[in-house]
C-alpha cells in the first residue's frame, strides 16, 4: 500500500512539475500569438524542446550570488513544496484526489499564509534594494487581498455547506447559491488575481518598475524553482476556481481559466497597488460581505 501510494505521488508531481514547464511555453506562444509575435521556435517543432533547454540552462548556470542565506533557500525550497501540496488537494479526476482532506478549504488557507510569507522572505533576504522593495510589496499585497480571499473562501463555505474540495463536486447546488455563483464568481476570480500577483496586480515582480522585484538576485536552480513555483500556483488557482464552479469539467474549465489569465496578462495594463488595496477593501469587501448575509 506504501509502495503504491508512493509510486502516485511521483507520477502526481511529475505530471505537475512537466506540466508547469510546458504552460511556461503555452503562455509565451499565446501572448506572441496575441502581439502579433513569432515566440519560441529554435528548439524542436514549434519550439516543443524550449522547457527542457530552460531548464538545462538553469540546472548547470551559476548561481548570481554564491552566498544567499540559509533562510532564502530555505523559502524557496518551501515554496516550491507548498505549490506541489497545494495542487495535490485538487480532484481534477472525479472521485480522485491524491491528498483527500475533509478541510481542504481551511488547509489551502493556511498554505497560502505560508506561500506569502516565502516569497516576502525571498525578497527580504537578497542582496539587492530591489530584492527588498519586492518583497515589500509581497506583504503590502497579502494585507489588502488576505481578507477577501479568506471571505470568498467562507462564501464558498456557506453556499456548498462543506470544506471538501472532492464533495463540493459532488453537491447540489441549492437555489439561493445558484443565484450567488456567477457574481461570486467574478469576484472571487479578480480576488485570484490579486492573491496570485497575476496581471494587473503583478507589484511584487513588476519587471518594468523593479526588474524582476524580489526574484531579481537569484539564478540558476534556485530561479527554476521560483519559476515552476509561479506556474504551478497558476495551475491551482485555474484548477480551484474550476472545482468550485464548474465542477463537472475541472480539467477543461482549468485550461480555460489559465488561458483567460494569460489573456489578461497579454492585454491589460498594471494597476498602482494603492488601487489594488482600493478594489479588495472598498468594491470587493462590501460585496463579498452583501453575499454572506445573503448566504446566512
Amino acid at each position: 500500500m506504501l509502495i503504491s501510494f508512493s509510486l502516485t505521488c511521483v507520477i502526481f508531481f511529475t505530471i505537475c512539475i512537466g506540466s508547469a514547464a510546458y504552460l511556461s511555453l503555452f503562455e509565451r506562444k499565446l501572448i506572441g500569438w496575441i502581439q502579433l509575435r513569432v515566440g519560441p521556435d529554435r528548439c524542436g517543432i514549434f519550439g516543443i524542446g524550449q522547457p527542457i533547454a530552460d531548464a538545462l540552462k538553469l540546472l548547470f548556470k551559476r548561481q548570481a550570488l554564491d552566498s544567499h542565506s540559509g533562510p532564502a533557500i530555505f523559502a524557496i525550497c518551501l515554496m516550491f513544496a507548498v505549490a506541489l501540496i497545494q495542487l495535490s488537494l485538487i480532484p481534477f479526476v472525479n472521485n480522485f484526489v491524491l491528498w483527500k482532506s475533509e478541510n481542504g478549504l481551511i488547509i489551502l488557507l493556511l498554505l497560502h499564509s505560508i506561500v506569502v510569507f516565502c516569497e516576502t522572505m525571498i525578497g527580504t533576504a537578497s542582496h539587492s534594494k530591489f530584492g527588498v522593495i519586492g518583497g515589500t510589496r509581497a506583504y503590502l499585497q497579502h494585507v489588502g487581498s488576505h481578507v477577501p480571499f479568506v471571505l470568498s473562501m467562507v462564501c464558498i463555505i456557506l453556499g456548498t455547506n462543506t470544506t471538501d474540495l472532492l464533495m463540493i463536486t459532488k453537491i447540489t447546488d441549492s437555489f439561493l447559491w445558484f443565484l450567488l455563483k456567477i457574481p461570486l464568481f467574478i469576484i472571487f476570480f479578480v480576488t485570484i488575481l490579486i492573491v496570485a500577483k497575476k496581471i494587473p496586480f503583478d507589484f511584487p515582480e513588476a519587471e518594468s518598475e523593479i526588474v524582476s522585484g524580489a526574484y531579481v538576485e537569484y539564478g540558476g536552480i534556485l530561479f527554476g524553482l521560483i519559476y515552476l513555483s509561479d506556474y504551478l500556483n497558476l495551475i491551482f488557482y485555474s484548477a480551484l476556481i474550476s472545482t468550485i464552479f464548474l465542477r463537472n469539467f475541472v480539467i477543461l474549465g482549468t485550461i480555460s481559466m489559465i488561458s483567460l489569465l494569460i489573456l489578461i496578462r497579454a492585454i491589460l495594463p498594471r494597476y498602482r497597488q494603492d488601487e489594488m488595496i482600493k478594489i479588495a477593501l472598498v468594491i470587493l469587501l462590501p460585496l463579498l460581505l452583501f453575499c454572506m448575509m445573503c448566504l446566512f
